[in-house]
């Protein structure tokens, strides 16, 4: 079972790359796209093996199929890159056991010998922070916090038509739902990522949309957050076109316009409850 961004830790991102066997695959599938077939070979894997580990790497997040073959996600490039300073730190652990004996020495000339040592700039980056650096990144700071704690329901809600957005916000705010409205799917997208955690417990998205259409956002959407319960709206009888287009969609979950208040309230209360 894949772990929820909100579950997702550190140490398990570290432990899916912990055995030789795990890193190997991993590191086969940062080299190159590749098909199981060519993993197993590579890696002279069991069956078992292979496919314990690889699930693993997509639990995490690390990896993706895609196209029959397997990739890298942006987690697992970052994770990848940060392998490879690692590596490179333990090629000069030498030198850095040397840096080490230099505790006595002024903070200046422990930096004069990091720079004449290490040719390696981002592994000289790290020798020359201070402590205090270490641990307060000014970059964390900036992260969005306008999704502040609310009490109740938060909804997202998404169409391009103001009258049905008036409307369908004056409902749910009614009923004392959170309710965050957008006219543009971009715009929606981009404030949902921004907000770097699960915020939303449910959204409701227009099908036709100029640019990113509901079914293109509903993708992306679920791309970041797997649990995210959302419902779509449309004017169309376009049920069977979603449920060809969308596995396992249930037809419920498909708003006709216009709709009572009533019927709109009851499928929201279903869907968050």
């Amino acid at each position: 079972m894949q772990l929820t961004i909100s579950s997702l830790s550190l140490l398990d991102v570290l432990s899916a790359i912990a055995d030789v066997k795990s890193l190997l695959i991993f590191n086969s599938i940062a080299s190159e796209d590749v098909e199981s077939s060519l993993l197993l070979r590579r890696n002279n894997l069991t069956l078992k093996q292979y496919y314990s580990r690889i699930s693993t790497l997509q639990n995490v997040g690390l990896v993706q199929k895609k196209t029959k073959k397997y990739t890298l996600t942006s987690l697992g490039k970052v994770v990848y890159e940060l392998q490879l300073v690692t590596q490179r730190a333990l090629d000069n652990q030498w030198i850095l056991k040397a840096i080490d004996s230099l505790d006595d020495v002024p903070q200046k000339e422990q930096e004069s010998v990091v720079n004449n040592l290490i040719q390696d700039p981002e592994l000289r980056k790290y020798l020359t922070k201070k402590k205090s650096q270490l641990f307060t990144d000014p970059n964390l700071s900036e992260t969005i916090e306008q999704n502040e704690i609310r009490h109740g329901t938060n909804i997202m809600l998404v169409e391009d038509e103001p009258d049905i957005l008036i409307t369908f916000k004056t409902i749910l705010e009614s009923n004392g739902y959170n309710v965050d409205v957008f006219r543009d799917s971009f715009d929606a997208f981009k404030h949902f990522t921004m907000l770097n955690r699960p915020f939303y417990d449910l959204a409701l998205l227009d099908i036709r949309m100029p640019g990113m259409n509901g079914i293109q956002l509903y993708q992306k959407l679920k791309a970041v957050d797997n649990s995210l319960q959302i419902r779509f709206i449309t004017a169309l009888d376009a049920a069977n076109e979603l449920v060809s287009l969308i596995p396992n969609l249930d037809p419920l979950h498909i708003i006709r316009k216009p709709v009572s208040s009533e019927h709109l309230l009851g499928i929201v209360k279903t869907a968050v409850s």
